[in-house]
């Protein structure tokens, strides 16, 4: 079974850009992440950005905790309040259109 995490980020009026280029600036830091096999984010309201990644399991999900809060941490600036990230048991497909 997979491991998921869910995280919701507040993030500051008209910070939208500088978030965009923040995580383009570090797709290759979080795609390196032990475990970690799909990751991508979504704006789910003006001012919020909820990030879904997708780890081999759950203890992978738990173990990348660190290294995601560093990386959290260095988004802070732009952040209106501190992240919220759950970690979920999961069962994970993939089209056969990729």
């Amino acid at each position: 079974m997979n491991g998921i995490s869910r995280t919701v980020v507040q993030i500051k009026t008209d910070k939208r850009d500088d978030v965009d280029e923040f995580i383009s600036q570090h797709v290759e830091e979080i795609s390196s992440i032990e475990g970690l096999l799909h990751w991508g984010y979504m704006y789910s309201d003006e001012n919020e950005i909820t990030v879904i990644a997708v780890y081999e399991n759950n203890e992978s999900a738990q173990n990348a905790t660190p290294r995601v809060n560093t990386i959290l941490g260095d988004l802070a600036p732009l952040m209106a309040a501190p992240p919220i990230r759950n970690i979920y048991d999961a069962k994970w497909y993939q089209s056969d259109n990729i």
